[in-house]
């Protein structure tokens, strides 16, 4: 018997086929801004996500979520292949509707994705929204984007397109607040899950020795500018303040648990309630600095300087 797990995954595989491009946890909403609009002689009151359109993001906005870019994968693909897919990614889209052989997003679902969606835009100021920042070219201002890059410019058709509705909101209504994860607190007791596997599993730095889990020197700690990088690297799958969009809490978590249907490297927990998994989403949620590790985050391995 398939999984519903695995039904969800081949829905949107379907769905990337035909319309272009696991079930997605309901997003926390984002407040609701009553913001009045002048349009001509009449004032159009809007009870919204930071008082932002929602018709102009259903007719314009959302189907670039599902736009066919020519292929599966990176930025060859949709953004729902990805984005309905992953557990608690910080673009959570709820999967799509499918019906008389069509796919598409309810009215109901629709106005969900828009709360999820404005929780990453700054109308106050729409240049700095992360939803425009994440698929924009880094040599143009963007971040990087496991997703590949979609844009090159800031003056691409999409990226003006989602600017403009993100400027129909509220202009009090600012971005989320966000903390501070601290660096000092990585180096000493972050960094090591990457040389420490669990029994019968491999360590982080066979997969992702390019990427935040660069090895340690042998027989000897990570030198501060070796652990400056795997921070930076590590912080692409962090999203500060918020762990439960957080890849680097979901990826290694059991799907059973509420983590990503897939991960390569196998799983290092089985349950949100892992002491060693609690200690890091403190960490996530800026609660935990300094040098001073809990018992959970405690390693022998490497020799500390």
């Amino acid at each position: 018997m398939i999984s519903r797990a695995t039904q969800a995954l081949f829905l949107v595989a379907a769905t990337v086929f035909v319309v272009g491009c696991s079930e997605q946890e309901s997003a926390p909403s984002a407040p609701q801004t009553v913001q009045t609009v002048q349009t001509g002689d009449a004032a159009v009151t809007r009870d919204t996500p930071k008082g932002l359109d929602f018709e102009f993001y259903r007719e314009s906005v959302e189907p670039i979520f599902i736009r066919y870019r020519g292929g599966f994968v990176g930025s060859d693909t949709a953004c729902v292949a990805c984005h309905t897919v992953q557990a608690n990614a910080p673009l959570g889209l709820l999967p799509l509707t499918e019906e008389n052989g069509e796919v598409f997003w309810t009215e109901a679902q629709s106005r969900e994705n828009m709360a999820n969606v404005a929780l990453l835009v700054n109308p106050s100021a729409p240049e700095t929204s992360r939803i425009l920042a994440a698929p924009l070219a880094p040599t143009a201002g963007g971040e990087a984007h496991s997703g590949g890059i979609f844009w090159d410019s800031s003056d691409h058709s999409e990226y003006r397109l989602i600017a403009q509705w993100i400027a129909t909101g509220d202009p009090s209504a600012g971005a989320e607040p966000t903390v501070d994860v601290d660096f000092e607190f990585f180096r000493a007791c972050v960094q090591p899950i990457f040389v420490n596997p669990i029994d019968n599993a491999m360590p982080c730095t066979e997969c992702h020795s390019g990427q935040f889990a660069i090895p340690n020197p042998d027989n000897s700690y990570w030198t501060v500018e070796q652990s400056q990088e795997s921070f930076a690297e590590l912080m692409t799958f962090v999203d500060p303040g918020r762990p439960d969009y957080s890849r680097f809490l979901h990826k290694p978590l059991h799907p059973n648990a509420g983590g990503d249907l897939m991960h390569n490297g196998g799983r290092r927990w089985y349950s949100q309630d892992d002491p060693e998994r609690q200690a890091l989403e403190a960490w996530v949620l800026g609660d935990a600095t300094g040098d001073q590790c809990p018992s959970a985050l405690q390693f022998d391995f490497p020799p500390r300087p």
